[in-house]
């Protein structure tokens, strides 16, 4: 017992001066050790963004196609409509598809369930968001009116990666905010006030997902989407080279088709300023 405890206090005194070391620096030089390692990292994370962007041109230019990029998955369940969309597929399949639906109280039970469901997910993805959006073209309209509108071709992206949330998208903007879009170039980035209304509903003649699929099938009996409205946009200054290449060599501004406005998409009453 007396070896064993000649031993212990040995390595103690041993351990003193490495564990006053490790306390020397102080919360505040972790910290600044901490901010300066990730201003580095942030440093290259914008030299991969350039040299990424720089290597997808030279493929282009060979003649290779990279293939279309993978929709980031944000963490954000609202941050584009497609996330949006996926996690009600997500949480229709966890909590509606392992219900029973055998007899007839359970059925009953189910049917509640879906109510419920859709309440609850229609409160929960009610609300306004920021979003970063790229414009890839703009068509203006022939009108002249000061109240006519262009269409215009945007996509969603993560702030912070820069990975794409959305597919292209098509929304109805006025034309004085399309005019400055299109001034910006494909580079500039715009700040999009959205607000995201879900149409949820439960549907007790919809049992399976059907061959059109619309509106999309979430679960048995209920069925719905996410609608956007586009109320404000405002442009960001990004870093060089923040967006990826574009895939085609378009001209931004496309004149108007020189038919009438395309007003499904019209937004409602409140507008984008």
């Amino acid at each position: 017992m007396t070896t064993r405890l000649v031993v212990i206090v040995l390595l103690a005194f041993l351990a003193l001066p490495c564990l006053a070391q490790e306390g020397a620096g102080g919360p505040q030089d972790r910290i600044a050790q901490l901010e300066a390692r990730i201003a580095t990292l942030e440093r290259e994370r914008d030299e991969l963004r350039v040299r990424l962007a720089e290597a997808i041109e030279m493929l282009r230019n060979l003649g290779y196609a990279p293939p279309p990029p993978v929709l980031a998955e944000p963490i954000d369940p609202m941050a584009s409509p497609v996330a949006a969309m996926r996690t009600l597929h997500r949480r229709a399949r966890v909590d509606l598809m392992p219900l029973a639906r055998a007899s007839a109280e359970d059925r009953t039970a189910y049917r509640q369930a879906a109510q419920e469901w859709v309440r609850r997910m229609s409160d929960a993805f009610t609300g306004e968001r920021e979003w970063l959006v790229r414009v890839l073209s703009v068509e203006m309209p022939t009108s002249g009116s000061g109240a006519a509108r262009a269409r215009v071709r945007l996509q969603v992206f993560d702030a912070t990666t820069a990975s794409p949330l959305s597919a292209a998208m098509e929304v109805m903007v006025p034309s004085r905010i399309a005019r400055r879009m299109a001034d910006g170039g494909p580079d500039r980035g715009w700040r999009a006030r959205v607000s995201l209304k879900p149409d949820l509903r439960h549907n007790p003649d919809r049992q399976e997902r059907g061959p059109f699929d619309f509106p999309p099938f979430l679960a048995p009996e209920v069925e719905g989407t996410i609608g956007v409205e586009w109320l404000r946009f405002d442009s960001t200054e990004l870093p060089e080279g923040f967006f990826p290449a574009l895939e085609v060599d378009d001209v931004l501004v496309a004149p108007g088709s020189g038919g009438p406005p395309d007003v499904r998409n019209e937004a409602p009453a409140r507008q984008p300023r």
